[in-house]
């Protein structure tokens, strides 16, 4: 499918007619603290209003389109079934991988950036501590995996294991987690892999904001841009502001081209961007696909 038709599709059909529906962690937005490129952090920290966030791991931080895609795709299978102790994701790692990201094809080289993402992934700790503004004051830390997953011996050793099935144990943490209802975002996987296929790994963050800005808030609300550069994307402050709106106006200018109901729009004094109250990112214009 080209991605003028994954557009037209996610303009036209709800994601909950199309069960294209997915989860991302909230604690992983806004602030938005998984790095957008490659970098040789191991452990960061954001100060958001409801929580202080701390991710931590014995190597570089996973980062990019392939971390955030495989999150959410973790996410989504313990929502859809919080019951199970361990998932099987997929037939085999080639299949995994195409389950992920949306591609048809695979190199070596994407494959290996997508193996290397997904071991960084299950490396990651996360401490989650409540701000005296949050009305949920237990302290949460915790894996996206246990130790003994599917890049243990038995699965991936060699890469030997291609055509295996792939197993996910997720940690008791991460499914406490997911289990309560407001640490997770409801969102359309279609647009996530579109926005790699266009390559614009802010538009991953930007789409997750807003569409739980569009929830949380009763009324329009106002966000500066100045906020937006320093507080909420903290991985672009050392561009100049206007680079900086160059940036997420691009990525903008897809969400919205995709969701062109979703009430988001640039202030007309071009001081920040206005955001509906509003759920329209996961409604298409038809109510079934027919």
């Amino acid at each position: 499918m080209s991605t003028d038709d994954q557009i037209e599709e996610i303009v036209k059909y709800c994601p909950y007619k199309m069960k294209t529906v997915g989860f991302y962690p909230a604690f992983l937005i806004d602030p938005c603290v998984l790095p957008l490129k490659e970098t040789d952090l191991s452990e960061v920290k954001s100060f958001g209003k409801y929580a202080t966030v701390i991710l931590k791991s014995s190597k570089p931080l996973p980062h990019g389109h392939y971390a955030r895609l495989i999150i959410t795709y973790l996410t989504t299978e313990i929502a859809r079934r919080p019951e199970l102790p361990s998932h099987v994701i997929a037939n085999s790692v080639s299949d995994l991988f195409k389950q992920v990201t949306g591609q048809k094809e695979i190199s070596g080289g994407t494959y290996a950036n997508f193996m290397l993402a997904l071991e960084r992934v299950f490396d990651i700790t996360f401490t989650i501590e409540p701000t005296a503004k949050s009305k949920d004051k237990l302290r949460r830390r915790g894996f996206f995996a246990e130790a003994d997953n599917l890049l243990g011996d038995h699965h991936l050793g060699n890469y030997n294991a291609k055509y295996k099935e792939v197993l996910y144990t997720p940690s008791n943490s991460f499914k406490t987690l997911v289990a309560y209802q407001k640490s997770i975002i409801s969102i359309d996987l279609r647009f996530l892999k579109l926005a790699r296929s266009k390559d614009i790994v802010l538009a991953h963050d930007l789409y997750i904001y807003l569409v739980r800005r569009g929830y949380e808030k009763g009324g329009v609300s106002f966000v500066p841009w100045v906020t937006l550069h320093k507080d909420i994307f903290p991985y672009l402050k050392m561009l100049e502001l206007s680079r900086f709106k160059r940036r997420f106006t691009r990525a903008l200018d897809l969400i919205l081209t995709c969701h062109p109901n979703a009430g988001v729009s640039i202030a007309s004094s071009d001081l920040g961007i206005l955001i509906a109250p509003s759920n329209n990112f996961l409604r298409g214009k038809k109510l079934d696909t027919s």
